[in-house]
């Protein structure tokens, strides 16, 4: 009850949010000229955070260097802990941070065969690129689900571009994100009830996945996403001697005497897409 309350007084502010969000695109982001070489492909979700276009962006650009392609990723300049995770994970791509994805994507035009965009989803200037959303049963229906009421930054009237849909949620997913491995830096698996600490968009859904995974958590923290405070967090528990299971994306933000020490444990994520969602994903990408 006191939540559906809660909701209720956000309203008007889900509302003003969406009147901002009309007025900004008309003004600042008209659609924009499409590139004349690369093919740009956008990975979104309606969700403020916590969809895996990160994780599926690495898998997808590496099927698509194992293909042969040249492949660009730009991630937004601000986030610079998926920056860092998708250059260790993609050694033969080049990965970009911008603060203007469109931009960016016209001055490397002729270089690349394929740039794709980790989110990007709510820049109409890139109208002209396919878009494909990761769905998790919650999209919006109206402005009641817009933020702050709800987990939406958008409407599905304001994606024309959507090319493919993938569901990431229930029993037969399109795609579905598990745990690979649980090390740390010796390669270790935690032998005790660890701490969870997550800064990520969905820390609830790591949270959920740790569970499934078998992992026994004594407690878990969760903190804003992209945020530093979880470098002083991680280190403060580890000194003191707890046992903390992280993801690959906030290791990224952590000191190097941290990372290396034998209570910090991260979480590999794995991402596993089904034979038809790939062959509909390759045949987009032709």
């Amino acid at each position: 009850m006191h939540s559906r309350k809660r909701n209720f007084l956000m309203y008007p502010l889900a509302a003003l949010y969406r009147i901002g969000y009309i007025v900004h695109h008309k003004l600042c982001l008209a659609p924009g000229k499409p590139t004349s070489h690369a093919q740009v492909v956008i990975v979104g979700s309606y969700r403020i955070g916590g969809a895996g276009k990160t994780p599926f962006c690495a898998w997808l650009a590496s099927e698509l260097c194992g293909m042969g392609k040249k492949v660009a990723v730009l991630c937004h300049a601000a986030a610079r802990d998926e920056a860092a995770l998708l250059k260790n994970k993609l050694p033969r791509c080049t990965v970009i941070a911008t603060r203007n994805r469109y931009k960016t994507a016209r001055e490397i035009d002729a270089q690349y065969d394929i740039i794709l965009c980790d989110d990007g989803f709510e820049d109409s200037r890139l109208q002209f690129a396919k878009a494909i959303c990761l769905e998790w049963g919650d999209e919006p229906q109206g402005i009641a689900d817009l933020f702050p009421a709800g987990r939406a930054r958008s409407l599905p009237s304001d994606h024309r571009n959507v090319a493919l849909r993938l569901n990431c949620a229930g029993d037969t997913p399109d795609i579905r994100f598990c745990f690979q491995q649980i090390r740390n830096a010796r390669g270790d698996a935690p032998e005790a009830p660890a701490t969870l600490l997550a800064g990520i968009g969905d820390p609830e859904r790591f949270f959920r996945d740790a569970e499934r995974a078998g992992l026994h958590a004594s407690k878990t923290i969760a903190l804003r996403d992209h945020g530093t405070g979880i470098r002083d967090k991680a280190a403060r528990l580890i000194a003191k001697g707890i046992p903390v299971v992280t993801t690959e994306k906030d290791a990224c933000r952590l000191d190097a005497e941290t990372v290396q020490s034998e209570n910090l444990f991260v979480a590999v994520q794995s991402v596993d897409v089904v034979p038809d969602a790939r062959q509909k994903i390759m045949a987009l990408l032709r």
